[in-house]
């Protein structure tokens, strides 16, 4: 005599539904029910992280799985973190497998037919469902179904809307993300554009008093009775002057607006032109550069004395947060976002110092933030600014190996000889 079933209750009460649907017509209205109504209750929920969080946890109650998870294309800055592009990649695999074969899910028996067993062990499931809007596709149910490797059919089936479904709730959360962004660029620029009106001011008032004290210490040191007897404190209140000026100097490249990109750049030569320029600073920190940026890499869009200010304060900053002995690590290469769209560069700058405290990793690019006890906490606002300005993306991940170290991503776009310049407006002109 066949075994009873087990009771059939709603993924709140955390009954596990038997695996066949054939037996009880109460199970199958209860799973379509909860399928149904999925997305409104999931929809309900603002915070994206928390709404994915839902949908797996409720999945996998409800079913009874060993595992649910939706993969997504990671969006916004994010997407271009080391773990996204891991998920990146995994993603155009099994969707590029999945659209090439025409069918909704992978399973054991599918990938056996074509070869493709791998796939499975790549995603630590047993099913892969692709998530689809029309002809695009957002991403995967990933189910762990062990110990059965082939679900019922009318199972199967039942899953396959259920992708339907968090088709429409991934779309809804790519329209929300894209608003939030949205909003917070916008507020960000704002606030932006009257911090570069103030610095401006500032840094004027700074610089022509500047000037005036560094024309009388020259003067100063000409006559050679004075500069015997004061020599060292006439240098002291040079190198200060010079310091002063250099802050000045950043002030003012945070006020005034960004060159208008033109291209092409090698950002090989720019490379090398930096770390010329920076010997004598690598050579006074005992540091080590090795630059692996490669000379066949394809030009970027941009001004060469923009991707120069970027290196400049992405090494500057390395070092002086490194210490003696740092060591740094320049690298570059092509890459695609998606299959055959959005081509791309993505560089790293990676060093082996200390590190960048996980409290303090949201603030590094905000003005005037520093822990240095000296500086304008201006570097890395400025390098945010002009990568974002050349229609690049960076992130910052630390520890970047080992527990050490800090590692910045670039993702910068190529240059495309027939793309139109815009320019971009001074502020003070609206």
């Amino acid at each position: 005599m066949p075994a009873a079933a087990a009771p059939v209750m709603t993924a709140r009460k955390g009954i596990r539904i038997p695996w066949s649907l054939t037996s009880s017509g109460k199970k199958r209205r209860e799973l379509r029910e909860f399928v149904a109504g999925l997305a409104s209750r999931a929809l309900g929920i603002l915070d994206l992280h928390e709404r994915k969080s839902f949908l797996e946890d409720a999945i996998k109650r409800t079913f009874g799985f060993r595992r649910a998870e939706v993969l997504v294309r990671p969006e916004g800055p994010e997407r271009f973190s080391t773990a996204s592009t891991r998920v990146r990649d995994l993603l155009a695999r099994v969707l590029g497998t999945l659209n090439g074969i025409g069918k909704p899910f992978l399973n054991h028996a599918v990938c056996g037919r074509i070869g493709a067993t791998a796939l499975l062990g790549h995603i630590d499931g047993t099913y892969a469902f692709a998530i689809r809007q029309g002809k695009k596709s957002l991403g995967l149910l990933v189910l762990d179904t062990s110990p059965q490797l082939q679900l019922d059919p009318e199972l199967e089936q039942l899953l396959e809307t259920l992708s339907d479904q968090l088709a429409i709730v991934l779309e809804n959360s790519n329209l929300l993300r894209g608003k939030l962004e949205l909003e917070r660029t916008i507020a960000q620029q704002a606030q932006m554009v009257q911090l570069g009106e103030m610095t401006a001011r500032i840094a004027h008032e700074i610089k022509n008093p500047l000037s005036s004290i560094k024309t009388i210490i020259q003067v100063v040191q000409e006559d050679p009775e004075v500069r015997s007897r004061y020599e060292r404190d006439l240098q002291l209140i040079n190198s200060e002057l010079d310091r002063l000026a250099n802050s000045v100097m950043q002030l003012l490249n945070f006020a005034r607006p960004s060159p208008v990109p033109r291209g092409p750049v090698r950002l090989r030569e720019v490379t090398e032109a930096v770390l010329k320029f920076l010997e004598r600073d690598i050579r006074n920190a005992a540091a080590s550069v090795c630059n692996d940026v490669p000379q066949t890499l394809p030009p970027l869009a941009g001004d060469s004395s923009v991707f120069r200010e970027i290196f400049l304060n992405l090494i500057l900053n390395a070092l002086q947060a490194g210490g003696a002995g740092t060591h740094l690590v320049l690298k570059a290469c092509e890459e695609i976002l998606e299959l055959d769209t959005e081509r791309f560069v993505s560089l790293v700058v990676e060093d082996d110092g200390p590190g960048i405290d996980p409290a303090l990793q949201t603030k590094i690019f905000a003005p005037f933030f520093t822990t240095k006890q000296r500086g304008t906490g201006l570097g890395l606002t400025i390098v945010r600014r002009n990568v974002e300005h050349l229609g690049g993306q960076i992130m910052v991940e630390s520890p970047a190996k080992d527990g050490r170290g800090t590692r910045f991503l670039l993702h910068l776009p190529l240059y495309n000889p027939g793309m139109a310049q815009l320019e971009i407006q001074n502020p003070d002109r609206g």
